[in-house]
């Protein structure tokens, strides 16, 4: 049999091994089964059965495995101290909680692959910012083989890499303290950087051709905030990034490569806190925008933009509309801080509807004696243009109800309407995501996957003077297990499930004093990445086998 074929229901027999004995499960209620505890044995059996179904399955296929990629390189990318966000920590607690909780037989664990080149870099970032990085990057080395020859055995060179790039590729407004830079740059970030961008162009390669079914790159520095130029013009921040690893996937996929099939058309998913902002702009920049979509849903909170005294940013403050002409779908999320501005707002609006709608049934009178008096004036006779707007102000048949955009306070913005958290979210993927994607009907899908919507993390928390967050947004591991099998469900249809996700954000959770007495958490420095490892896995579990982890979800049965 060959495992790569669907059926009408877009599934490969991976996907159905041993269904039926799932559909036996189902209706286990027709079999009137009367002892509870013979029947959950029934159930284990079947389960049992199912998985041993499956497993002979990717053992003998193993383009049916998923592809994790991962390099030893990625670490080398030091961050100023080990309490930052952004850490070599991230990627091997991930590593860790994966060798628990995925068999052995479901995935292809491989380093085994290539550093980005100069060339493929070049399709997304200007010569210039690359002489850049590379000038900064043999600069730091040269530090380091002084510090190792001399006395002075001192840990790499770390420097802020924000500020740099604003005094070389920006040359004019404000430059940030090197104190209060979050993304930093070290003697082997750009071995790391071009490692991860490299990780992305050999997955796509691999899933195009077949030779794995989808892709998890588990790599950093992340990329989604890097722009042509790095930082993108009036940005404060590069967001931990150097390279925009999605972005140079997606050209490279739509590039003429004569070893693998043709990639007419990629879509690009971003799911992170954050707002791809780099990615949006070499999308924008893209020879042919139909061959390329981006969506992205993120946190929006821009307080900036109304010029108050104490306005704030939720970073980087854009991504609040869409942009059609280029297959850019953007869904701001309001935060969960600004819960109770929402509900007041949502209260207006309601209360503007309601008399809008007393109004003209107060005026039915006006509007059928208006009609009458209209009617027996003499036919050639025309209303002025005053008249008529005369009678669409006094309630005449012109006024009718006007929509809830018209109604809508201009100070309210308009994705309040929308709710926040989790619901918000949910929808987001539901009504916006899933018919765009399968509308411009790709050849490959890539995810910018950030973990760091999950519900505490401090990726997506608003941070006061004093060490108090307040949380932004709140998914579950579930959640991102969900979102991966509907966006699968769209791959099967549209591109043979052709996947590959590389992880953006995602830092972990501020430790509380009950963590930092526990085993678990030694340093009470350090983040707690506990639920950021969980939902990585959460979504491989997914990308392994979508219609498992949905049950999984449902509660069917436990694993």
């Amino acid at each position: 049999a060959r495992s790569s074929i669907f059926n009408n229901d877009y599934k490969r027999p991976i996907d159905v091994a041993a269904e039926k004995f799932v559909l036996r499960c189902e209706g286990a209620d027709d079999l009137e089964v009367k002892n509870k505890l013979e029947g959950e044995l029934i159930l284990n059996d079947l389960i049992t059965e199912k998985r041993q179904s499956r497993m002979n399955l990717l053992c003998f296929s193993p383009q049916s495995r998923t592809l994790v990629l991962h390099h030893p390189e990625c670490l080398d990318h030091v961050a100023k101290s080990e309490s930052d966000w952004e850490v070599p920590d991230r990627v091997t607690s991930i590593m860790d909680s994966m060798a628990s909780n995925v068999r052995e037989y479901e995935i292809q664990i491989s380093s085994d692959f290539d550093r980005a080149s100069l060339e493929l870099l070049s399709r997304v970032h200007s010569a210039e910012y690359l002489t850049f990085v590379n000038d900064l990057s043999k600069e730091l080395e040269k530090r380091r083989k002084d510090d190792q020859n001399s006395e002075n055995q001192q840990n790499a060179p770390v420097v802020p890499f924000t500020p740099m790039v604003q005094r070389t590729m920006r040359r004019d407004g404000p430059v940030k303290k090197g104190t209060h830079s979050d993304t930093s740059f070290s003697s082997g970030s750009l071995r790391a950087a071009r490692r991860a961008a490299g990780a992305v162009q050999h997955a796509v390669d691999c899933v195009l051709v077949g030779r794995n079914r989808n892709a998890f790159c588990v790599v950093r520095p992340p990329g989604h905030h890097a722009g042509i130029n790095g930082l993108l013009a009036g940005g404060e921040s590069c967001g931990f990034c150097i390279f925009n690893n999605v972005a140079a996937g997606a050209m490279h996929a739509l590039s003429n490569e004569g070893h693998r099939p043709k990639c007419q058309r990629c879509a690009i998913v971003d799911i992170d806190a954050h707002h791809g902002n780099g990615t949006e702009e070499i999308v924008k920049k893209c020879d042919d925008p139909g061959r390329l979509f981006f969506f992205s849903v993120h946190v929006y909170d821009n307080d900036k933009k109304k010029r108050n005294q104490n306005a704030y940013k939720f970073y980087p403050g854009t991504g609040e509309e869409d942009d059609v002409a280029h297959n850019i779908v953007n869904v701001p999320i309001a935060p969960l801080w600004r819960e109770k501005d929402l509900i007041q707002s949502t209260k207006s609006f309601q209360s503007a509807t309601v008399n809008e709608v007393r109004h003209n049934t107060r005026n039915k009178a006006k509007q059928k004696a208006a009609a009458a008096a209209s009617a027996a004036k003499d036919a050639n006779v025309c209303p002025s243009e005053t008249d008529t707007k005369d009678d669409i102000s006094n309630g005449g048949s012109n006024n009718r109800l006007r929509s809830p955009k018209s109604q809508t306070p201009k100070s309210t913005p308009p994705h309040y309407y929308q709710g926040t958290g989790r619901e918000a979210y949910r929808r987001a993927i539901q009504q916006r995501l899933l018919p765009a994607l399968r509308a411009f009907n790709p050849d490959l899908i890539i995810l910018s996957i950030g973990f760091d919507a999950s519900k505490g993390d401090v990726g997506n928390a608003r941070h006061y003077v004093g060490g108090k967050e307040a949380e932004g947004i709140n998914l579950e591991p579930e959640d991102y297990a969900w979102t991966t099998s509907r966006i699968l469900e769209v791959a099967d249809i549209c591109c043979q499930g052709r996947v590959v996700s590389v992880l953006e954000g995602g830092y972990g959770r501020t430790p509380t004093s009950t963590d930092a007495s526990s085993n678990d958490i030694q340093d009470s420095d350090k983040l707690d990445k506990s639920v950021f490892s969980e939902c990585a896995v959460r979504h491989l579990r997914a990308m392994i086998d979508p219609f498992d982890e949905e049950r999984l979800n449902s509660g069917l049965y436990k694993s």
